[in-house]
């Protein structure tokens, strides 16, 4: 019997430990001219020279703590750091296009509300706040998350990023003659060809669900439609494109494609297969 409370005050005492281990915090970043914006965040155990950090991107539902929490039980115990920014639908309806323009394709003017950038500010903040030596830092995004992502590592001026996971997107910004934000005419922002270069040759993996078929939350405008009938499609269209003006111009890609087998609009299920890729 006394062996028995013994064991059971230890796990009690261990408890709590674990508990905070894995806590999921919160910190408001203010630091800006825009809206302010909500970082949640999970350290490892200990933080030190060989900490991963990695940027969760949420989609249009802007559930950010069934993404991290999600992501926390992926990442386990391993030395990562996990950082998911709440976008909200209030100060940042437009995140998917960077508050670029709106979904129907109108460029919105005010360039100082734009996040290109965002994302390197929010890792020089962690950065100083854990005093991390990393130099570079990974990113997730899932559908307007996704969206998120490929017109970030486009649009911000030499992002930190070592890999990048794109999963299942609405629609895109083609590297071709249509007008912005549907493509790269008329862009709001300065694209130089060695921006385009550079975004063609970073370790970015398409991810796309094979069943991503539905049309349920699809944007259905004119320049959307004429990327793909759904999700899927599109994104095949996209890699396809990409694939394309890099053999016609000699241009390395460095993109991987992968598709995961019955995965739908999921993120969960296209989390798991971005975390064996960044993990």
């Amino acid at each position: 019997m006394q062996s028995i409370l013994k064991f059971l005050c230890i796990s009690i005492a261990v408890l709590p430990l674990n508990l905070i281990a894995y806590e999921v915090k919160q910190t408001v970043f203010a630091f800006w001219d825009k809206p302010d914006v909500v970082l949640h965040y999970k350290t490892p155990v200990e933080i030190n020279n060989e900490t991963k950090i990695i940027f969760i991107i949420h989609g249009q539902s802007r559930n950010v703590d069934s993404y991290i929490n999600h992501w926390v039980g992926l990442v386990g115990d391993k030395n990562v750091l996990l950082i998911a920014p709440e976008f909200t639908k209030e100060d940042y309806r437009y995140f998917g296009l960077l508050q670029t323009a709106t979904s129907n394709g109108t460029i919105k003017t005010d360039s100082d509300m734009y996040l290109t950038n965002s994302i390197d500010t929010f890792f020089s903040f962690f950065k100083s706040k854990f005093d991390l030596e990393s130099s570079k830092y990974s990113i997730f995004g899932h559908s307007a998350g996704g969206q998120f992502t490929h017109r970030y590592l486009l649009l911000s001026n030499k992002p930190n990023i070592d890999k990048a996971v794109i999963a299942n997107p609405g629609w895109y910004t083609f590297l071709a003659g249509a007008k912005y934000p549907y493509g790269i005419k008329d862009i709001p922002i300065g694209l130089s060809s060695d921006s385009i270069k550079s975004f063609l040759s970073m370790r970015n993996t398409l991810l796309l669900g094979s069943d991503d078929t539905g049309s349920s939350g699809l944007n259905t405008s004119p320049g959307a439609m004429k990327q793909g009938d759904n999700r899927f499609v599109r994104g095949n269209n996209y890699f396809s494109s990409l694939v394309e003006l890099t053999s016609k111009n000699s241009i390395p890609l460095r993109w991987n494609y992968e598709i995961v087998d019955g995965a739908g609009h999921d993120f969960r299920k296209m989390s798991n297969a971005a975390a064996k890729i960044l993990l």
